[in-house]
């Protein structure tokens, strides 16, 4: 290999980063995970730092990567995806950083070159028209405290108010607190006091999956997703019904969430918990990885 002829694709969400390190011949030769980033939460130096702490470890030298495609929340804007740019440059001097939405990462991956709805629920949410290879229109999200339907966190905010509240009924209470183990002062002073809320809370999305059996908890599920679709699908005014989800929510409650799609008049034509293999296809295919 010359100087320079390898690529990187990554995936990045509020909780977890996928890397992919890929070959002239546009085969995988290493897989790595790090932190999930957010411009809206991590700066430069965090992003840098936390990369450098993975990259100076794999087989690959930072100097030998010509291009990276990063697709990652919180990229919507010209100012925060410079944020991402600099860190990624700092990593990789030799590169051409190219930084992506993390909803241009959900089409390509759930959608391909299909037109249709493409849809994000993971630790948050969000959605676009992909028409023709582009976001044709897209609902902003707003993050987790005024929007973020459907998501980890949200799943995460109804639970946990419900146990605060005391409204979990005794043998579902007794589990959850076996299981997190957490005082209503930590998770008080973690939501409010601590870095990352919004993972914080994700977390307990978790609890769901092993319940939904509960009336209780799958009807918390069911009006949760139901919120994503009146937020995040109705509104667009476009012909297609047919919708692509990344993000381990979708993944997980993938029985619940084609439910609400039909009774919305939607079908789920494809769901990825985990889209960076599907990434690398798409740029192995559309772009030749040449950056």
């Amino acid at each position: 290999m010359t100087m320079s002829t390898y690529s990187i694709v990554a995936d990045s969400g509020s909780t977890k980063t996928d890397w992919a390190i890929i070959d002239a011949d546009s085969k995988i030769v290493e897989k790595v995970r790090t932190k999930g980033f957010n411009p809206y939460f991590h700066s430069v130096d965090f992003i840098q730092n936390e990369v450098s702490k993975v990259f100076n470890e794999v087989g690959v030298a930072s100097h030998d990567i010509g291009s990276v495609h990063y697709y990652g929340a919180g990229c919507s804007s010209g100012e925060k995806k410079s944020i991402v740019e600099i860190a990624l440059g700092s990593q990789f001097g030799n590169a051409t950083i190219n930084v992506h939405h993390d909803l241009v990462g959900a089409a390509r991956a759930s959608l391909g070159h299909e037109n249709g709805i493409a849809c994000i629920i993971g630790t948050g949410s969000n959605s676009c028209v992909w028409e023709n290879g582009h976001v044709l229109d897209n609902i902003p999200s707003h993050g987790y405290v005024f929007g973020d339907e459907g998501s980890g966190a949200h799943l995460g905010i109804e639970l946990v108010k419900m146990y605060l509240q005391n409204n979990l009924n005794g043998e579902i209470r007794t589990a959850f607190e076996k299981r997190y183990d957490l005082t209503s002062n930590e998770i008080l002073n973690a939501t409010y006091k601590k870095k990352d809320p919004n993972v914080f809370l994700a977390q307990f999305a978790a609890f769901y999956e092993d319940h939904l059996e509960v009336e209780q908890l799958r009807n918390i599920v069911l009006q949760c997703f139901r919120d994503f679709f009146r937020t995040r699908i109705l509104p667009y005014e476009c012909e297609y019904k047919n919708l692509g989800f990344v993000g381990s929510i979708s993944s997980h409650y993938e029985q619940i969430l084609v439910e609400v799609a039909k009774e919305h008049g939607y079908e789920v034509s494809n769901i990825s918990k985990c889209p960076i293999d599907k990434l690398v296809s798409y740029h192995a295919e559309a772009f030749k990885l040449t950056g």
